[in-house]
């Protein structure tokens, strides 16, 4: 099985019902990996295997974030899914959580494919005419860099917004657990003196985002 990853804006987001739109590919257009997907790559898989698709976290086949209750191969720009996630859970709750933040603050959510090729253009082998679905992830590499200590959340923190992006995700529906992490990290931000490096290896999804929202910024 193969991975593609793409960064899409979500397309609607349903906080109360935990309900989430996102294309999960996008045709006509060479990605990082030189492919072309086809309009209609995703038809037969979809229509003859629907119920054994699967939403995951990180491609992990252990961490079900919820379900698929659609997937729309016909749409123009790509293969759309509307995903609903099981927010009884904690883990698919931090991460729906951590979808909402980015969109909130006008930030693109990471999906990738679990797949395998079955059938290429004969005259452009770079067209994927047909594909095997196996799953679709939500991501928590969010960015390229890894933000692995509070030293470095703490270089961006003078920049307008960034404190207030972190006191924003802790009034989300965050998980206890998230919560207090969230919470030592904003104490941890606002402390004159010198920090010790934590560690914020779960904090990934929300580190990302500050850095993501940190570049767009230094941009403006």
């Amino acid at each position: 099985m193969e991975f593609k990853q793409l960064g899409y804006d979500i397309k609607d987001f349903d906080e109360v019902k935990g309900i989430v739109l996102a294309y999960a590919n996008n045709y006509d257009y060479k990605d990082a990996d030189g492919d072309i997907s086809a309009q209609g790559s995703f038809t037969k898989t979809v229509s003859e295997n629907f119920k054994r698709i699967r939403v995951l976290k990180n491609h992990n086949p252990t961490i079900s974030l919820g379900v698929p209750l659609e997937i729309k191969t016909d749409d123009p720009y790509g293969l759309l899914t509307t995903t609903k996630f099981n927010l009884k859970k904690e883990e698919s709750r931090d991460m729906f959580t951590d979808i909402q933040l980015m969109k909130e603050n006008g930030l693109n959510a990471e999906l990738s494919i679990g797949y395998k090729v079955i059938d290429r253009d004969k005259k452009n082998v770079s067209i994927i005419k047909e594909y095997q679905l196996f799953e679709y992830s939500f991501l928590t590499s969010w960015a390229a860099n890894e933000l692995s200590t509070v030293q470095d959340i703490k270089s961006i923190k003078s920049h307008y917004g960034i404190l207030q992006l972190i006191e924003k995700s802790y009034n989300l529906d965050y998980s206890d657990t998230r919560l207090r992490q969230i919470e030592n990290l904003l104490i941890a931000l606002k402390a004159d003196e010198p920090l010790d490096i934590i560690n914020t290896t779960d904090l990934k999804p929300l580190l990302d985002t500050f850095k993501q929202f940190n570049n767009t910024l230094i941009k403006k």
